[in-house]
């Protein structure tokens, strides 16, 4: 690397980590925030791109990246340095695990409401990425369960937005801004997140369903029902006519029940393992399809974009409430994915490329406009990181040939 990163003396271990458009071969594993002040003062020095890491579970999510020198892992700050069961609010690293966050606050009847698909997914990794899995349709997305932030910034200097209650409005809507950015405009290394009660009642149901536009608009409307934690319709091109419904109820006994009775009017429920939301969430982020997709349209336009990546091919996992359509598989070509795209804004919506073949990668932004919102966003990052050293190519409009930025 050279200049001032190689002055610091940094404990750093050989490991190749490859990302879209080449990666690092050195990683850097601070436990302190102090430690990643030093870092990213230097690399702005120098100029250096910096490879931010969690659990490493979305870094195909990107754009090809530019000029990176350094991995920076946060896997070192992985404290819960605070847990209020009484109030029902935590503090934590962004590098502790979600999975252990769950079990921590299980064990004093509260829930976290994350649902990011990925076993080795992290606070801080979920938060930059502000990812969400089925159950978003209960818990909403991942800005509403922070209360505060702590970050670092490309200047090297650490701040917080908001903190442990609702009331410290300080900074908060700066914290919103930093969910979802993917690391462009400042690292995460803490967070104050909101706990929720956990339900009394707690039920998964699955059936098999014919595949009917009547049908699939009925499930949808069913979903503003109370207990609706979750729910999945999964369609595959060559399924005969019939797709898997996906339910997840939660509640007091008596409104889950009420909730399963209605339900009942459409498809025949039996009773599904717990687990079974966590199983259907995690094998979008699985191997072995060359396209993984997200596209987010009006709900009522859901059964349309659904029916659109059908044809393509692709299986479709749809979560009808929320009007989320994800799907994967294999495409003949990058011009179906981009006319894929297409539909989606048509249908008042945008879709997000997780993962695609690199030969198509020169030509494709994988974030697309976000709305309209891309120019929003390659501005900001301009603005908070005027060096380029944070992920630097790899968010949307960020210069990427794709972007028209």
């Amino acid at each position: 690397m050279g200049g001032a990163l190689d002055a610091l003396g940094l404990a750093i271990r050989e490991e190749t980590v490859g990302v879209p458009g080449g990666g690092v071969e050195r990683v850097a594993t601070p436990d302190r925030v102090e430690t990643l002040e030093a870092i990213v003062r230097a690399a702005s020095e120098d100029r250096a791109g910096l490879l931010v890491m969690g659990g490493r579970t979305r870094l195909d999510l990107a754009n090809p990246a530019r000029s990176l020198a350094l991995g920076v892992s946060l896997a070192n700050l992985s404290q819960i340095d605070e847990f209020d069961p009484d109030e029902g609010v935590l503090h934590a690293g962004a590098g502790v695990p979600i999975a252990r966050l769950r079990e921590t606050v299980a064990a004093e009847g509260w829930e976290l409401p994350l649902d990011p698909p990925g076993a080795t997914s992290t606070l801080g990794g979920t938060i930059a990425s502000a990812v969400t899995g089925p159950r978003a349709h209960a818990f909403g997305p991942v800005k509403d369960a922070i209360l505060g932030l702590e970050v670092v910034g490309a200047d090297g200097v650490a701040t917080k937005c908001g903190g442990r209650v609702v009331k410290n409005v300080t900074g908060y809507d700066l914290a919103k801004l930093y969910c979802g950015s993917f690391g462009s405009l400042a690292i995460v290394t803490g967070a104050w997140l909101r706990l929720r009660p956990a339900p009394v009642a707690l039920r998964a149901f699955e059936a098999e369903v014919a595949v009917d536009d009547a049908a699939f608009e009925a499930i949808r409307k069913l979903g503003a029902r109370p207990s609706v934690r979750a729910s999945i319709w999964r369609e595959a091109p060559e399924a005969n006519g019939r797709a898997r419904l996906l339910l997840e109820l939660g509640g007091s006994e008596a409104g889950v029940e009420s909730d399963r009775t209605a339900f009942c009017e459409i498809a025949s429920l039996e009773e599904a393992a717990p687990s079974a939301v966590d199983l259907a969430r995690d094998e979008a982020f699985e191997p072995g399809a060359d396209v993984v997709l997200r596209a987010r349209v009006l709900g009522t336009n859901a059964v349309a974009f659904k029916s659109a990546a059908l044809a393509a091919g692709l299986e479709v996992s749809v979560e009808p409430g929320l009007g989320v359509v994800r799907a994967r598989g294999a495409l003949a070509s990058v011009e179906v994915l981009l006319d894929l795209r297409e539909t989606a804004a048509r249908l008042g919506g945008f879709a997000t490329f997780e993962r695609i073949p690199d030969a198509w990668r020169a030509e494709v932004d994988v974030f697309g406009d976000l709305g309209g919102a891309a120019g929003i966003v390659a501005a900001l990052a301009r603005r908070f990181d005027p060096n380029g050293i944070l992920n630097p190519g790899r968010f949307v409009a960020c210069g990427h040939p794709g972007s028209g930025a």
